[in-house]
């Protein structure tokens, strides 16, 4: 038992309550330590409101998954629903999408993103919106000098979105995918901006 849990033990059932009136100031795990306390002291929580906090705790462990990051930088979430199951679809994955836009520019996530996605009205919203983030990186970096660092920045935030609300939207939040090999699509980018980067430095 931990010293967390110990201390609950001394509480009063309103002592214990007010952790769950103030939900979404504590952590998951304070969270499950509460609601296990109250259910062993046999308080007036119904099965019903008992299953409903445990629901909303699960939530919020999820909500708190995605927003931690690993060492690249990438929420630990996006790798949650990558499996080898044949039977699940092969995409590019999160993690693909959000490094083409950041290195090369949005548009070139917006297309893995587009590769992914199965209806054509929304395959062309997705392209647009990595056009008008790269137009935007593009106007930042004519604009201001020493701009390279603003350029990543909106990449980054382009490639952001497009792996996460554009994917839940399109795609799925829960969908679970194999992912698909991102060598054709990289050697095409580097081809791409290698000649248009060269030409940039001596221009």
């Amino acid at each position: 038992m931990t010293e967390f849990e110990s201390s609950l033990r001394k509480k009063t059932d309103e002592e214990l309550m007010e952790y769950v009136g103030n939900f979404e100031r504590y952590a998951p795990w304070a969270l499950s330590a509460v609601v296990n306390e109250l259910k062993e002291r046999g308080t007036a929580l119904s099965d019903e409101e008992l299953n409903s906090l445990y629901e909303k705790i699960e939530k919020k462990k999820e909500i708190n998954e995605e927003e931690t990051l690993n060492i690249f930088g990438y929420p630990k979430s996006w790798k949650k629903y990558v499996v080898t199951d044949p039977d699940a679809p092969l995409l590019y994955s999160k993690i693909a999408i959000s490094s083409f836009s950041l290195f090369f520019s949005a548009i070139f996530g917006a297309i893995l993103l587009a590769l992914n996605i199965g209806n054509k009205t929304n395959k062309i919203k997705a392209v647009v919106i990595g056009i008008l983030f790269t137009i935007f990186a593009i106007l930042i970096g004519n604009l201001v000098p020493n701009s390279s660092i603003y350029t990543l920045v909106i990449n980054g935030i382009g490639g952001y979105l497009l792996a996460t609300e554009f994917w839940n939207k399109y795609i799925g939040r829960e969908i679970k995918y194999r992912t698909k090999p991102i060598w054709i699509p990289l050697l095409i980018s580097i081809i791409i901006t290698v000649p248009l980067l060269i030409a940039t430095i001596y221009e």
